[in-house]
């Protein structure tokens, strides 16, 4: 699956991003219609595990924290707390998805920002305009 994310286009990715050896996110597209499924761990700024999603259904969410809004052709999880998107993924005109906009946090508390110019976690990584081939391998933050 070829992701874009902000500037920069992952080609031939498996869909998942990892942290600190942690499946922590996951997008699929459903082989029938092409609708996106979107599986999360998600952080709290403390770096302590607060809602859980699988294929777009809670498994965890205390008190519904997180709200999530699911199309054929997009998902959005807003933080209710920090009133802010977490994580928006949509399907892009070829075959894979966009994701134009995010801001969550990592095991440990690690801030994930992406934005249309460039994505940055913490002050280890920032990627801008980057064109990589993961050749069906995993997404690493670091």
């Amino acid at each position: 699956m070829d992701i874009s994310i902000g500037s920069n286009q992952l080609r031939n990715t498996n869909g998942i991003f990892v942290a600190q050896d942690q499946d922590l996110i996951k997008v699929e597209q459903k082989a029938e219609d092409g609708s996106i499924l979107l599986s999360m761990a998600l952080y709290n700024p403390a770096g302590s595990q607060v809602a859980k999603l699988e294929r777009n259904e809670w498994s965890s969410n205390d008190q519904d924290r997180f709200e999530l809004r699911a199309e054929p052709a997009s998902v959005t999880v807003i933080d209710n707390t920090l009133k802010g998107v977490v994580f928006l993924v949509k399907r892009n005109e070829e075959n894979g998805v966009q994701v134009p906009q995010a801001k969550f946090y990592l095991p440990g508390g690690t801030v994930s920002e992406v934005t249309a110019e460039h994505w940055h976690v913490g002050n280890k990584m920032e990627l801008k305009d980057a064109d990589l081939d993961l050749q069906g391998g995993a997404i690493e933050i670091q």
